[in-house]
């Protein structure tokens, strides 16, 4: 802990941030405010990174964590008091999850690749829901898993203090889980590694998600849909993309869900209408009767 007198801390901070910064005022913080000096003006390097870990590491000795913002055109350094190292999770925590969230989305295949009655006793039954659920259930944890491992290795790599991943169960649902999510346990150290971290799990997912979707698609076939809803029941159908129906054209060469006409309207207008208003619904075409894993590739 830095034992020098006030002004002489203050004197030592403004030379620091000086190295990397042309300051053209000064604010000292006062016991409302969340930092104890901010500096405005303009870096002297356009690497703002680079900048950062410069004066970062310059302030440790400190106890002192610097914040890098904008002010209108300007640019902004805080420098506020470092924060007690985080704690680490407990990755039995994560563990745990995962195997309850894994045990979901297989109950969860199972019932939806189920065609037949269950057997009698609970071997077989058991035995029937693992072989309809994990296609389902492989592909989802892998979707959910590069998503979150994406963000997890991002803030590593940026030096945030994040968690592993924590899946959420959420068994008798459409998708057996409500996802999962990583813990970012302090600020990142600036805009630039916020977006990384932020980015890099949808990105991560996609890399995954679009091969599963494409060989879910490949598993599935083409049927007619029924003229109207049955009497005694309801009728479901996912909704559409621009890449959905891309990989659904790559799939089986037509774009679904194909109408028993187009109702007097040119195919294009159809389609325009039909992606941005999901009318007319397709009564009498034909569209994919997904597979377990094309539904964790739509998901």
């Amino acid at each position: 802990m830095d034992t020098l007198p006030l002004i002489d801390r203050y004197t030592q901070f403004d030379a620091l941030v000086r190295r990397v910064f042309h300051i053209e005022d000064i604010t000292l913080g006062s016991s409302r405010d969340e930092f104890l000096v901010r500096y405005r003006g303009h870096l002297l390097d356009s690497d703002s990174a680079a900048a950062y870990d410069r004066l970062a590491e310059s302030l440790r000795p400190h106890a002192v964590t610097p914040l890098f913002r904008w002010d209108g055109d300007r640019h902004v350094i805080l420098l506020t008091a470092s924060q007690a190292v985080p704690t680490p999770s407990n990755p039995r925590i994560n563990l745990i999850l995962f195997i309850l969230t894994l045990f979901s989305v297989l109950l969860t295949g199972g019932l939806y690749g189920l065609q037949d009655a269950l057997p009698a006793e609970w071997l077989p039954a058991l035995l029937v829901f693992i072989r309809n659920g994990w296609p389902f259930a492989l592909s989802m944890i892998l979707i959910l898993g590069a998503h979150e491992l994406g963000h997890y290795f991002a803030g590593r790599y940026h030096g945030a203090h994040v968690t592993l991943p924590y899946f959420i169960p959420f068994p008798f649902s459409p998708f057996g889980t409500l996802g999962a999510f990583i813990n970012m346990k302090d600020h990142p150290k600036n805009r630039r590694a916020l977006l990384d971290i932020g980015i890099a799990g949808p990105l991560a997912g996609l890399v995954v998600a679009l091969p599963v979707l494409y060989i879910g698609l490949r598993l599935s076939s083409v049927s007619a849909l029924p003229v109207s809803i049955p009497a005694d029941g309801a009728m479901q159908m996912e909704g559409n993309s621009l890449l959905y129906l891309l990989f659904k054209y790559l799939a089986f060469g037509q774009l679904l869900p194909a109408p028993p006409s187009y109702e007097g309207f040119s195919p294009v207008l159809y389609w325009l209408r039909y992606f941005f208003t999901a009318r007319p619904f397709p009564y009498g075409g034909t569209d994919v009767m997904l597979s377990g894993v094309a539904w964790a590739g739509w998901a």
